[in-house]
C-alpha cells in the first residue's frame, strides 16, 4: 500500500504514452494512456452519485480505480471525503499515483496496488463507509487487442460476482455501495445484492431520449438493510444529434451532484 506522506512515490511512466486531459471543467487533471483504458463519462457520473451527509459517510473505497478518475472527482467535489482506490494494472496504477500528486490530493486520496482476489491486500473488511465501483462490462466476446483496455473492460480472474462480493466485504454494516454498469446486466446485479443489501436506488442513464432502453445504470444499495427499491427518472446524455444535453454537460463541467441522488 502506498502511503500519502512525504515519501509518496510516483512510479515512472513514459511521457510519450500519456495524454493530458481534464475533468469537471479543468478542476481535475487526468493523465491517462494514449492507447489503452481511458476514462469515460461513466466515471464522472459515478462520482457525482456519491453523497456525504455525516462523518459516517466520509471513508470511501473505489474498487478498480484505473487512473483515479472517479475517486479524484469525489475528492474534488466533497472536501470531507477520504478516498482509497485499488487498482490492479501496473501502468494505470502508476498514473493513478501521479494524478493524486498533480491534483494536490496526497493525504486525501490513497492508492493501493493489488488484486481484489488477493487475500493479503492491506485493506480491512467493513472498514469503509461507502464503496464505489465501475466493474468490467463484458463477460466474454472479442477481446480488445490492447491488453490494458481488455483487462479494464472484460471480466478476467474476477467476474461480476467477485467484484460485488468484494465491495460488500469492504463496506461497513449499513454502509453504501454504488456501482455503474451496463443496463442489460441489472438483473445480475440485483440478484447478487439480494439478501445482502437493500434500500436500493436504480438510476438509468439513457444515451438519447429516443433510445429503447438505458445504456448504463447506477445501482446504489446499503449493506444489511432491507427496504424497497426506488427507481429514479435517471438522466439522458445526448440530444438526437449526439451533443451533450445541458443537464449532463453541467455535470461534466463542474463538481456537482447527480440529480436525484
Amino acid at each position: 500500500m502506498t502511503r500519502p506522506d512525504s515519501a509518496f512515490h510516483v512510479p515512472d511512466f513514459a511521457e510519450e504514452r500519456i495524454s493530458h486531459d481534464f475533468l469537471l471543467g479543468g478542476s481535475v487533471t487526468l493523465k491517462q494512456p494514449v492507447d489503452g483504458y481511458r476514462a469515460a463519462v461513466d466515471a464522472v457520473l459515478l462520482a457525482a452519485s456519491v453523497a456525504i451527509s455525516s462523518r459516517r459517510d466520509q471513508k470511501i473505497l473505489d474498487v478498480g480505480a484505473a487512473v483515479g478518475s472517479a475517486g479524484l472527482c469525489v475528492a474534488r467535489r466533497l472536501p470531507d471525503a477520504d478516498v482509497t482506490g485499488i487498482e490492479l494494472q501496473d501502468d494505470l496504477y502508476a498514473l493513478f499515483c501521479r494524478n493524486i500528486v498533480e491534483n494536490d490530493l496526497v493525504g486525501r486520496v490513497t492508492p493501493v496496488h493489488g488484486d481484489i482476489n488477493d487475500r493479503s491486500l492491506p485493506l480491512v473488511a467493513e472498514s469503509f463507509d461507502q464503496v464505489i465501483s465501475n466493474p468490467p462490462y463484458y463477460a466474454g466476446g472479442t477481446r480488445p487487442a490492447n491488453e490494458s483496455r481488455a483487462k479494464a473492460h472484460q471480466e478476467g480472474t474476477a467476474d461480476l460476482k467477485d467484484w460485488i462480493h468484494f465491495c460488500l466485504k469492504m463496506v461497513r454494516q449499513k454502509g453504501r455501495i454504488t456501482i455503474v454498469h451496463r443496463a442489460d446486466h441489472l438483473d445480475r446485479i440485483i440478484g447478487l445484492l439480494h439478501g445482502r443489501a437493500g434500500d436500493m436506488t436504480i438510476y438509468p442513464i439513457w444515451s438519447k431520449a429516443s433510445a429503447d432502453a438505458p445504456l448504463r445504470v447506477i445501482i446504489s444499495a446499503r449493506k444489511g438493510v432491507s427496504s424497497p427499491v426506488t427507481l429514479r427518472r435517471g438522466i439522458v446524455l445526448h440530444d438526437e444529434a449526439g451533443v451533450y444535453l445541458p443537464e449532463c454537460d453541467a455535470l461534466l463541467r463542474a463538481p456537482s451532484a447527480l440529480p436525484g441522488f
